[in-house]
C-alpha cells in the first residue's frame, strides 16, 4: 500500500471515529432538551394553577372578613386579590383565564367602594367573587 493510501484510510477511520462518538451523544442531548422542555411546560402549568389556588385564598379572606363585618381586613385583602389579578392578568398566554381575570377585574370599583363605605350589601358581589374565583380555580380552565 502506498502511503497516499493508507492516509485517506487513516482519515476515513478518524471521521468513522469521531461519528461513533458524536451521533450518540448528539442524540442522547436531544432527548434530553425534549423532556426538558416538557417538564418546563408542567412547571409552568403548575405554577399558574398555584397562582389560581392563590387567588381563590385571597378572594376567601375577602368574603370572609366581609360576612364578619370587618371591612377594613376585607378591603386590606380585597386590594391584594385584585392586585393579583391584574398581575396574573399581564402574564397569562392562557385566553380563557384572561377572560375569567378581566371579569373579576371589571368588579373591583363595586367591590372596593363598597367594602370602603361599610356597605353590607356588597356581600353579594364578593359572594359571587369568591364563588367564580373557586369554580375557576377547581376546573382549571382546561
Amino acid at each position: 500500500m502506498n502511503q497516499k493510501t493508507l492516509l485517506i484510510v487513516g482519515g476515513a477511520l478518524v471521521v468513522v471515529a469521531f461519528l461513533f462518538g458524536f451521533v450518540p451523544q448528539y442524540l442522547n442531548g436531544r432527548d434530553l432538551n425534549n423532556q426538558l422542555g416538557a417538564v418546563r411546560q408542567q412547571l409552568a402549568s403548575e405554577r399558574e394553577k398555584s397562582q389560581m389556588d392563590e387567588l381563590g385564598l385571597l378572594c376567601g379572606h375577602v368574603y370572609l372578613e366581609t360576612n364578619l363585618k370587618n371591612y377594613g381586613l376585607a378591603s386590606q385583602y380585597s386590594s391584594e386579590f385584585f392586585d393579583s389579578v391584574q398581575a396574573m392578568m399581564s402574564k397569562s398566554p392562557n385566553s380563557n383565564r384572561k377572560s375569567f381575570l378581566q371579569e373579576e377585574l371589571a368588579q373591583r370599583d363595586s367591590v372596593t367602594g363598597g367594602l370602603a363605605k361599610g356597605d353590607p350589601s356588597t356581600l353579594s358581589a364578593v359572594q359571587d367573587l369568591f364563588r367564580r374565583a373557586l369554580e375557576n380555580a377547581q376546573n382549571g380552565l382546561k
